[in-house]
């Protein structure tokens, strides 16, 4: 079974793109040492990442996520147990904010993650949204590694 979780968290400072391709880098080689597979977006100070694995990997990233004093998790869902990983190919994926917007899902981020306190989906709706948010990202970056 795959573990899945996503979440967002905010920095305690802006970052460069330069900064979030080393970060990239750095994650794809840790996460392909540990079969964990996702992508990492980022929108003013904020991140939102997905990541997926075995359930101790996924376990242990999520305790050193929380650990990394550079930030400060605001949001997290974990999604129910999957026989197939949405990204198989990808370790780690950065995908540009204006690359969601491109697809239509940046609306649901901006609804789950950035609006405080959001009741307008229960959490079954809203990791059923997700997942579909999910595929359409993998369907329309699979050519992309």
């Amino acid at each position: 079974m795959i573990s899945s979780y996503i979440y967002s968290s905010q920095t305690n400072d802006e970052i460069e793109t330069e900064s979030l391709r080393d970060i990239q880098t750095i994650a794809k080689r840790e996460n392909l040492a540990h079969s964990i597979t996702g992508y990492l977006t980022y929108k003013k100070e904020t991140f939102i990442q997905y990541i997926e694995g075995p359930e101790k990997e996924i376990e242990q990233l999520i305790k050193n996520l929380h650990n990394d004093k550079r930030h400060t998790i605001l949001k997290s869902i974990h999604f129910p147990p999957k026989t197939e990983r949405v990204f198989k190919d990808w370790s780690m994926r950065y995908i540009e904010y204006g690359e969601l917007i491109e697809i239509g899902f940046h609306e649901l981020l901006e609804t789950v993650f950035f609006t405080v306190d959001n009741k307008i989906f229960e959490e079954d709706r809203v990791i059923e949204k997700l997942n579909q948010m999910l595929e359409k990202i993998a369907t329309t970056q699979k050519n992309i590694k």
